[in-house]
């Protein structure tokens, strides 16, 4: 065992976070850490790494210094990246480590080039970090927030052949499947184990909440039925009080009714007592199925293809995102747009919205679609709250929409705030749910799981599928794709190929081909070598033509095409 904690308990002013929390790491366990928003998964992390005291209970290590790798889900400042290069002791191992991550030569890069790290690069350095560091447990807090699917597998496969023991904070599904042994659920203060991935936890809440109704029910029918009885008694008990009076005649025959009818009455509160002894021990109402009954319409107004790219072509200066891309979405169809960071998917998305112009060839987009896009970069300042928003709404598509942003976890009060007030995440989950409870024709939504939990990612796939209208869906969760899409726009060697299979399948054939080729060594390099092209791309992007970065990114865009072509043997 390496670390225990023994009736941990913290609270924040009158708020019980974590009540009386027990839980053993064993040397080599890998266990996911899951809860909705605020449960206090971050809070146990940070107890766990002595970074917040607690209020009461203990902690016990097997060792005297025990080394942890904390993977925080805050922003990481430079000063970290810089720190590690610079650290003898495991400055070789973090270098390999970003090298195959597709980050090269990190040592070499400039402090604007660190101050300009995306999202996912971050991420990638400071999970180099951790295993540079070779920890004896990793805990690991939302460690595939804007991550690539080329990042998301290299920590599967770390994971995997890791020894130590680790503790992973995830929302992404797919991730926890491929990676823990044990799910240790967060709820109401109280943490409880689960055997098996996040499936099986799925599959055995879903038994036990099946268990509870029908104990519940039972024993509602057995109270109701008690109830009858009471009620029968109570009949027989006054009707032998009115004979008592009628019927007592001479002596002794009033006194013989009166005792029957005390009988009666004890008869009634043993049963009174029995009832309520059942209510007191009985289990308490379970709370309701979460899956949601919704009412989502779309406009079905409007001929059979919604839209059509014929050879299209986008490229910044000489560098192409992609080119000769040809490709048909119809009415109905939902279809996710998958590819690495920086392969070009949010140009493709402003193109299709008109803020993008192509170079060569056509879109066109049906004139009588209805869209709504709901983007990352979302607006702030704005002064309406959702209800005055949508106060013009027919009353059951507000009342349903304010169910949905509930089971999203957003507090009911919270709807009449003003959105320029709200958190980013609440913000999203809003924009979500106006878009998806409106009547359009196509959804185009980028990266909406961003800030939602387990459980919310639950209530939005299940609302997605439900959609009758088209769906456009970039996004790094496999598992929301998989379920939602069973259409694919891949970005494959700067080309966008229409894939008539879901994410899950696409990969396992992916998988399987680079099995068959004959230098699987090459194919690893290929992959590194296409990560770092798409880095590169997306920084051109954020550049102008002529300036210093833009020339030495142009450089290093063409030294890697020709490395590319001499892997291919072209």
């Amino acid at each position: 065992m390496l670390l225990s904690c023994r009736k941990v308990s913290k609270s924040f002013g009158d708020k019980l976070v974590l009540d009386d929390i027990d839980i053993d790491i064993c040397h080599g366990e890998k266990i996911g850490l899951v809860g909705r928003n605020g449960a206090g998964k971050t809070t146990l992390a940070n107890i766990l790494t002595g970074n917040l005291d607690y209020d009461k209970g203990r902690i016990i290590t097997a060792r005297n210094k025990l080394n942890i790798g904390y993977l925080r889900q805050s922003k990481v400042e430079i000063e970290f990246y810089l720190n590690e290069i610079n650290n003898e002791n495991i400055n070789q191992e973090f270098l390999r480590l970003t090298n195959r991550l597709g980050i090269r030569r990190i040592d070499k890069w400039s402090g604007e080039q660190l101050n300009n790290l995306s999202g996912g690069e971050k991420t990638k350095l400071a999970l180099a970090a951790v295993w540079a560091a070779q920890p004896d447990l990793v805990i690991l807090d939302e460690p595939t927030n804007h991550m690539d699917y080329q990042g998301i597998e290299f920590l599967i496969e770390e994971l995997n052949n890791y020894a130590g023991a680790a503790i992973i904070i995830s929302h992404d599904r797919y991730f926890l499947d491929q990676t823990v042994s044990q799910i240790a659920e967060i709820e109401n203060g109280k943490l409880r184990l689960y055997k098996g991935n996040y499936t099986c936890y799925r599959e055995t809440k879903q038994k036990e909440r099946e268990s509870k109704w029908h104990i519940y029910q039972t024993q509602q029918k057995e109270q109701k039925r008690i109830d009858a009885i009471i009620n029968n008694l109570i009949g027989w008990s006054e009707k032998a009080h009115r004979e008592s009076r009628k019927k007592g005649q001479g002596m002794g025959g009033k006194e013989y009714y009166r005792k029957k009818a005390k009988k009666r009455d004890q008869a009634i509160k043993s049963q009174i007592k029995r009832l309520e002894k059942m209510r007191q021990e009985g289990m308490e109402r379970p709370d309701e199925d979460p899956h949601l009954k919704l009412n989502i319409k779309s406009s079905e107004a409007g001929g059979h293809r919604l839209l059509q790219a014929d050879n299209i072509c986008k490229a910044y200066g000489s560098l192409t995102l992609f080119k000769d891309s040809s490709f048909y979405i119809k009415r109905g169809e939902k279809v996710g747009i998958f590819g690495p960071n920086g392969c070009g998917k949010t140009t493709l998305i402003k193109i299709i919205l008109g803020q993008e112009n192509l170079d060569k060839g056509s879109l066109f987009l049906s004139p009588s679609a209805r869209l709504a896009y709901v983007s990352q970069e979302l607006p702030r300042g704005e002064r309406e709250s959702l209800k005055e928003l949508i106060k013009d709404w027919p009353v059951l598509n507000q009342k349903t929409t304010f169910q949905f942003l509930v089971s999203l976890g957003i507090a009911y009060d919270r709807l009449q705030v003003a959105m320029g007030n709200l958190s980013r995440g609440e913000r999203m989950k809003i924009s979500i749910g106006m878009a998806i409870m409106g009547e359009y024709d196509l959804l185009i939504l980028d990266e909406p799981t961003n800030h939602l939990d387990i459980f919310s990612r639950e209530a939005l796939e299940e609302s997605l599928i439900k959609f009758s209208g088209t769906i456009i869906l970039i996004s790094h969760d496999r598992y929301l794709l998989d379920k939602v899409c069973d259409h694919l726009l891949v970005f494959d060697d700067k080309v966008i190929r229409r894939i008539h299979d879901r994410v899950s399948e696409y990969m396992k054939k992916k998988t399987q081909t680079k099995r068959n080729s004959k230098d699987g060594s090459s194919e690893e390099e290929l992959m590194l070598l296409e990560t770092r092209i798409a880095w590169v791309l997306s920084e051109l992007s954020r550049n102008k033509p002529g300036e210093p970065r833009y020339l030495e990114l142009d450089q290093e865009y063409k030294d890697l095409i020709m490395q590319k072509k001499r892997k291919q043997g072209r």
